[in-house]
């Protein structure tokens, strides 16, 4: 791809695109994407829906330039606000491997095929299509939507899309890829609590006097004993299905998270990812850390960026054998101090020339954050708060703090702050999340009320509608 490519971004309805060269292929200025009965389509008027082919060359004349074969009528949009809400993420995912791409073009040169583990709404690969060009193959794996997963937007017959539960995959052969692949891409959520079967048994468990304090939807998806462990499980199967179908040489990119803590750290929590990370640094030459500086640079949240790949080591070691026995091991965990025993296979790549490489790796992830974190106390403490960018929570369930709203709530954007205040009357309290831009909040906003992240009964408003 053309060094030149620059990133493109979402405004109004549309995906509006920089420069993409490639043979053949043209961006417009200010060419759009824009979604219509169904598909994705680049190119589209936002005045007229009239398809511009001349940039597409001779193809788009007959109609084949932009495919619409392979369409999965199940992954789609069920609602408006279905589909707004993928617009959103699929806008977030393709700015944030465009930048990952930029940061280290040298991991995603050369690649002619990619599989994408928790694909849609489709922003990765995507980007990783224009980068690719015309002969360029990826694959894609996402949760059903009925059964909680995100819409697909993505639709091209470069593209395969296998709708299926990542954590039902009993090994890399029951992936719908017919060959090993250049780069992985893995940025799973743990989304079984959107499906309707969970939510139901969500309600049925509020009822229920033999329910579990603390217990909530978080280990829906996954099934975890443990909800806190439910997204270590749901990693370390990324990391088991994405090595086992990724070629010598290849790029493995994944999100992970840090809490950053330092000395005050819990043993179980920085073993587990000393062991982690030390088995990709194991088995890759280089491993560098990425952190959008779009997109949460204040939170614990990072990527992984791990090139070429050293296959026959993998395979010699029989990782993949062991993963899995580790990953059962971790979803039936009832304790997280007791995940470093579940990955007791894993204490080899725990060694004391990893750990200098991987402290070395997540000061770096501490040091971005930090700036993130400066950003957002620098915004409290200017008074240049917006009405426009608060985001009023009610009821606030009592079990969840302030700092797991924040957790659940900082993934669509920067917190400068969160205040709790409690109801005049009677029990309960409401939240106050003050974001730093009123984007962020009407994300914010959409999650809670259409999604339903927190909850059946809690709802949210904008500051400025009361």
């Amino acid at each position: 791809m053309d060094a030149s490519h620059n990133m493109g971004y979402y405004h109004g309805e549309g995906w509006h695109a920089g420069s993409f060269a490639a043979q053949g292929h043209t961006w417009h200025e200010d060419a759009t994407w824009a979604w219509h009965e169904g598909v994705w389509h680049p190119g589209w008027s936002d005045a007229a829906c009239s398809w511009d082919g001349s940039w597409w060359g001779e193809a788009a004349e007959e109609g084949d330039a932009w495919p619409q074969a392979n369409s999965v009528d199940h992954l789609g949009p069920k609602t408006a606000a279905d589909e707004r809400t993928a617009q959103i993420h699929f806008a977030k995912t393709y700015q944030v491997l465009n930048e990952a791409i930029e940061k280290h073009p040298a991991a995603f040169r050369d690649k002619f095929s990619f599989l994408d583990l928790g694909c849609a709404p489709g922003g990765f690969s995507q980007r990783m299509l224009e980068e690719l060009g015309d002969g360029g193959t990826g694959y894609g794996v996402t949760l059903p939507f009925e059964a909680g997963g995100f819409p697909l937007l993505l639709h091209d017959l470069r593209y395969h899309v296998q709708a299926s539960n990542l954590m039902e995959l009993q090994s890399p052969e029951d992936l719908e890829c017919p060959k090993l692949v250049d780069v992985i891409m893995a940025d799973a959520q743990d989304l079984g609590r959107r499906s309707p079967a969970n939510q139901r048994a969500k309600r049925r468990n509020k009822t229920s006097k033999n329910a579990k304090q603390g217990d909530d939807s978080e280990a829906a998806g996954i099934g975890a004993a443990c909800a806190t462990l439910g997204i270590w499980a749901l990693t370390f199967q990324e990391i088991r299905l994405g090595l086992g179908m990724l070629q010598e040489g290849g790029t493995f990119f994944f999100r992970f998270g840090w809490r950053g803590r330092g000395d005050q750290e819990e043993h179980w929590y920085r073993e587990a990812i000393l062991r982690l990370l030390g088995l990709v640094i194991a088995f890759f030459k280089e491993v560098f850390p990425f952190k959008s500086e779009s997109f949460h640079q204040a939170d614990p949240c990072f990527y992984v960026v791990a090139a070429g790949f050293q296959r026959q080591g993998y395979e010699d070691a029989m990782l993949e054998t062991r993963l899995k026995s580790a990953i059962q091991s971790i979803i039936a965990c009832e304790a997280v101090g007791d995940l470093p025993e579940c990955i007791q296979t894993l204490a080899e790549f725990s060694t004391p020339s990893n750990h200098q490489r991987i402290d070395e790796l997540l000061d770096t992830v501490s040091r971005v954050r930090a700036i993130g974190l400066s950003s957002r106390t620098t915004v409290e403490a200017g008074g240049r708060e917006s009405p426009e960018a608060q985001l009023i929570i009610r009821p606030v369930p009592y079990h969840l703090t302030m700092p797991r709203l924040r957790q659940h709530m900082e993934c669509y954007g920067k917190i400068a702050y969160i205040r709790r205040r409690s109801h005049a009357v009677g029990v309960g309290a409401d939240a106050l999340i003050q974001f730093v831009q009123p984007a962020h909040a009407k994300m914010a906003l959409e999650a809670v009320n259409d999604m339903k992240v927190l909850g059946e009964t809690v709802v949210a408003r904008l500051g400025k509608s009361g």
